[in-house]
């Protein structure tokens, strides 16, 4: 029988974890970008701007962002990434 994790372990484990989220930062390459505006209706915090002119997104809200992941999720051209810088 194989002993479950001890009360250390698991909170060593979400310490690690909430330092890690902590860090994490949107990555955007506007080049990627195809318009279609998905990561400015998800996000919860107004990341976003749209650039009609240009036809695509300006990511503008890295002091807000809460890296919840739903820009990443919805961006069918895979053009935002969230990871540790």
């Amino acid at each position: 029988m194989t002993e479950s994790p001890g009360m250390r372990d698991l909170l060593l484990e979400h310490w690690h974890l909430a330092r890690t989220l902590r860090r994490l930062e949107i990555f955007f390459e506007p080049e990627r970008c195809i318009g279609l505006f998905e990561c400015y209706e998800v996000c919860p915090v107004n990341c976003w701007r749209l650039d009609r002119l240009n036809g695509k997104v300006a990511f503008i809200g890295a002091a807000r962002c809460i890296a919840c992941n739903a820009c990443v999720l919805q961006c069918s051209a895979e053009a935002i990434e969230l990871r540790v810088p």
